[in-house]
């Protein structure tokens, strides 16, 4: 059988993403030029101002309609140094630990700084709450705070939406308001590509993501020259050299489109842009039903494959199209534009209460800790980006019994593990892990009788 995809130059494919995606934001722009005309802005209250949080900040003053007012760092000097970045006079910025005295600020005009990180979810003025620091409880506290007070939660934080993310998502529909991760990263442009394939009327058998470079022991010190070069912390790039990452932001995806990962970790087939429906087929991957996968080869991006051939009408159509003899196709997104795309979802919330990329309902897959080396009993895990251990995605019924990686930092092991052994939820005390981080989950795990953590904690219970 004969596979193509288009031949069209990788210059012109990005301009045609870029015209859709300008098509499908159309109102939202509008939307935002109004407020801005009106001199009354979404208003964005953000948490962490590391590199992705600053980048927000950058964008978010940039784009009209929009306007970064709360900027949350423990280290104050960055939340300071974001919005400097962006244009804001350092006259205009005040510090402020308390709501009364951010109230006070931002009535007289002023941008807020602050070390507390809680603070934007108590201040008023603040319509949405993004979250950007990648760290799993960090993400829980201040995404079940913020719904709890009644405020919209978008978050670059796949980690946390992994772990925990089908609860938060069911107490925001409670609380009526939002909670998603971003538009721009791959989780959030890569489930707006399934709704747009199904939306055409094509469902995809295989939802797919485009990875550079795996080294499955990857620590913070392989990864320190790296992350300096990039400005981001060694945990952060650990976590995306190990792959951790990548299973996470795709336990995102398949929770988001009810798309499981064919087996723990995916595959990872080598191929290429026009050959990457052959090889697929070829590793019996689009067979499956409905998967999440990724691939080697394919320099960025994000992409579907579909399977249209109840008609010859769609043959002679897709053909005379550019997409090949088919029965099956690629779309491919290959622009992934991060922190510039990302405000746009923090003003479809607060505009009109839509999520991005969010939980469907009861989890499809979850992120597995597994070991990065022969671990001793009585190792305290260091969790992601560590170490310690890497994620696998897994579907649910192959995750029972199995210790969420989300859960791994603090999780003390009970006995002794090899190398690349998934790490068992009985061989583990969980009485040093975030307790507000267990908590959320233990409910998560009761709301969608999931049961794999004792209810107690195995410490307690023995």
């Amino acid at each position: 059988m004969h596979y193509q995809v288009s031949k069209r130059p990788l210059a012109e494919l990005l301009m045609l993403g870029l015209k859709v995606t300008r098509s499908m934001n159309a109102p939202l722009l509008r939307d935002l030029n109004d407020r801005a005309r009106q001199g009354n802005p979404v208003r964005i209250g953000i948490v962490g101002t590391g590199y992705f949080g600053s980048g927000i900040v950058g964008r978010a003053e940039r784009i009209p309609g929009l306007q970064p007012v709360v900027a949350a760092n423990r280290t104050l000097e960055k939340a300071v140094a974001a919005l400097r970045s962006a244009g804001v006079s350092a006259a205009d910025i005040t510090l402020a630990e308390e709501p009364s005295a951010a109230e006070a600020a931002l009535l007289a005009g002023q941008r807020v700084v602050t070390s507390n990180l809680a603070l934007p979810a108590q201040v008023s003025a603040v319509d949405v709450v993004m979250e950007t620091t990648g760290d799993v409880a960090v993400g829980a506290r201040v995404a079940a705070d913020a719904i709890a007070r009644g405020k919209h939660l978008v978050a670059a934080n796949p980690e946390t939406q992994a772990t925990v993310g089908p609860l938060l998502k069911a107490l925001a529909d409670e609380a009526g308001v939002v909670y998603s991760d971003v538009d721009g990263d791959e989780p959030g442009i890569l489930t707006d590509l399934v709704r747009y394939a199904r939306g055409i009327g094509f469902p995809p058998v295989l939802a797919g993501n485009c990875k550079g470079v795996l080294k499955r022991y990857a620590t913070p010190a392989t990864q320190a020259e790296f992350a300096t070069a990039h400005g981001l912390q060694p945990w952060i790039a650990t976590a995306a050299a190990d792959g951790t990452k990548l299973n996470c932001e795709m336990a995102v995806v398949a929770n988001a489109t009810g798309m499981p990962p064919a087996s723990p970790g995916m595959t990872g087939v080598a191929t290429s842009l026009e050959t990457a429906v052959a090889d697929l087929d070829r590793a019996g991957l689009l067979s499956q039903g409905p998967i999440v996968e990724y691939v080697f080869g394919i320099p960025n991006g994000v992409f579907v494959i579909f399977r249209a051939d109840n008609e010859p009408a769609f043959q002679r159509d897709f053909e005379y199209l550019k997409m090949g003899r088919g029965p099956h196709y690629l779309l491919h997104r290959p622009h992934v534009l991060v922190h510039y795309t990302a405000p746009l979802s923090a003003a479809a919330a607060a505009l009109y209460g839509c999520a991005t990329v969010a939980p469907a309902g009861a989890p499809v897959a979850e992120v597995i800790a597994y070991t990065k080396r022969p671990l001793p009993a009585g190792t305290s895990l260091d969790g992601i980006g560590g170490f310690d251990c890497y994620g696998l995605v897994h579907r649910r019924d192959q995750a029972a019994g199995l210790l969420p990686i989300g859960l791994g930092r603090g999780a003390t092991l009970l006995a002794d593990l090899p190398q690349d052994a998934p790490i068992p939820l009985t061989g583990v005390d969980l009485s040093d892990v975030d307790p507000i981080l267990l908590d959320l989950r233990r409910r998560q795990e009761g709301l969608f009788e999931m049961g794999t953590l004792p209810a107690r904690g195995i410490a307690a219970a023995r």
